[in-house]
């Protein structure tokens, strides 16, 4: 009876040594993998400030309402362009589902959109025209790219503009600063250089409509009075400090 016991006990223990090494093998021959890594997206959620500065151009035109020829030809219109730096700053919320990046942002900029030119009807007068600052309210969507950000935008704009003309020889002139409310819209895009800094470029097209800025003065032949409307681009380098930001 004892022989038998060990003899069974010998083989219990072959059959458990050659258990573990079949084990180890198939441990050898199918490694257990890793589970996958979960693919975090990247996020522009959250709340930023910042600033912006390039340059601009604008299109200002005067239609002669008034009953004056004095200055121009009666229901005339008379246009012109000037150019210069446009800078300020910026502030916004971006809400983000997966990729999409909806936001909300409102910029304002002081602008030095510059011209004084010769009357192309007579040689003794001076036209100017100058948008000074510009504010825009504007909805953004855009694309997360790990770091860069694609995206467009647009929506309220308000501005205002200075215009003036002077006949030289009668020191007779006219002359207006009015705010002007309008549309903007245009794109661009943004780099995350740090976890809370970004930089981009934007481009930006804003009408900030007509209205009739010049009534008067009286002269020879009549009152002047002048709808004004003005039109402008922009392309501005821009900086973000990110709040919250992953």
């Amino acid at each position: 009876m004892g022989n038998h016991s060990g003899r069974w006990l010998i083989v219990v223990a072959c059959l458990a040594a050659g258990g573990s090494q079949l084990a180890s093998a198939a441990d050898l021959r199918y490694p257990v993998k890793a589970p996958p890594a979960v693919d975090t997206l990247p996020s522009w959620a959250g709340f930023y400030v910042g600033g912006q500065l390039g340059y601009g151009s604008d299109s200002v035109r005067w239609h002669n309402l008034g009953t004056s020829g004095f200055f121009s030809p009666l229901d005339s219109f008379t246009r012109d362009r000037g150019s210069g730096i446009i800078g300020g700053g910026q502030a916004g919320y971006n809400f983000q589902t997966n990729r999409l990046v909806l936001g909300l942002e409102g910029s304002l900029s002081a602008a030095d959109f510059d011209r004084r030119f010769g009357s192309p009807y007579f040689p003794t007068d001076t036209w100017s025209s100058k948008v000074t600052w510009l504010g825009t309210i504007t909805g953004r969507v855009g694309i997360g790219f790990d770091q860069v950000l694609p995206y467009l935008k647009g929506g309220l704009a308000v501005g205002n503009v200075d215009t003036s003309i002077q006949n030289t020889a009668l020191g007779i002139g006219t002359s207006s600063s009015a705010t002007h409310w309008g549309w903007t819209a245009g794109g661009g895009v943004e780099f995350k250089v740090a976890p809370k800094f970004s930089l981009g470029l934007e481009y930006m097209y804003t009408d900030l409509g007509r209205r009739n800025d010049i009534s008067g003065p009286t002269t020879p032949g009549g009152t002047e009075s002048y709808s004004v409307g003005a039109r402008s681009q922009s392309l501005m380098a821009r900086f973000n400090y990110l709040f919250g930001w992953k």
